[in-house]
């Protein structure tokens, strides 16, 4: 009898700290989602609609450099790839071609690869030279200045430097109006 007590004890004594753990982790997930950075989207493209791109600054692979000034002035498509995504490589070629038709009304382009455990070829080979393409390390410049947090995503960002839309898809992001 008294090694059933014993049992039931510790048992119990187990399944308190259980429950002390549990809250104590739902506690910190609580404060980890109040402080998400005000700027960082939800739906894991990247900055919001109507948000101002940060500075940054980068070298495109013709070694010509891009920064946050560059995208003034006018509507400029911007995509984000991943070496290491599954679906980055087969999106590619229809993002150049989509740029390359949005260019004949004005619209800029800017090809982002996030260079991982693949090389990067067969993602500049996709885009073709149509594309103004920077090759990047994880948590670059521009990955960071557009807060992506998946891929491959897609901006159109506004000619006063936000953003005008965000998605999965480039071609439904011309249809959107720009927020000069």
């Amino acid at each position: 009898m008294a090694v059933l007590v014993a049992a039931v004890i510790v048992l119990g004594g187990l399944a308190l700290v259980n429950l002390l753990l549990t809250a104590a982790v739902i506690r910190k997930l609580r404060k980890i989602t109040k402080e998400l950075p005000a700027g960082r989207a939800r739906d894991g493209f990247g900055l919001p609609v109507g948000a101002e791109v940060p500075a940054f600054s980068a070298l495109t692979v013709a070694d010509t450099k891009v920064t946050t000034d560059d995208l003034a002035g006018g509507r400029t498509l911007v995509g984000f790839f991943s070496t290491d995504c599954r679906h980055c490589l087969p999106n590619a070629p229809g993002f150049a071609a989509t740029a390359r038709d949005a260019a004949a009304d004005g619209v800029r382009n800017l090809a982002v690869v996030v260079a991982g455990q693949e090389e990067p070829a067969g993602l500049l080979d996709a885009l073709g030279d149509a594309v103004t393409v920077v090759v990047e390390n994880e948590g670059g410049a521009l990955t960071d200045a557009f807060a992506v947090a998946g891929f491959p995503s897609f901006f159109l960002v506004g000619p006063d430097a936000t953003i005008a839309a965000s998605g999965h898809e480039p071609e439904s992001l011309l249809a959107a109006p720009s927020l000069a």
